[in-house]
């Protein structure tokens, strides 16, 4: 499992949570996340919080 399908089975697994727990707000923000992911594009909440910089750092971790 490559690190794009872990963040999605991840952000999934969060997902249920939040919807057990109907926090409305949370769920809309992970499920709009989920779909950019599947579609191939940005994570919509990394490309809003995170600045560029942040978001290379971030993809050199490993």
């Amino acid at each position: 499992m490559n690190d794009h399908e872990q963040l999605l089975e991840g952000l999934k697994k969060v997902l249920n949570i939040a919807k057990a727990n109907g926090n409305k707000l949370f769920i809309e923000n992970i499920e709009r996340d989920i779909k950019a992911l599947e579609a191939g594009e940005e994570s919509p909440i990394i490309k809003e919080y995170l600045t560029p910089e942040e978001r290379i750092s971030n993809d050199y971790k490993d």
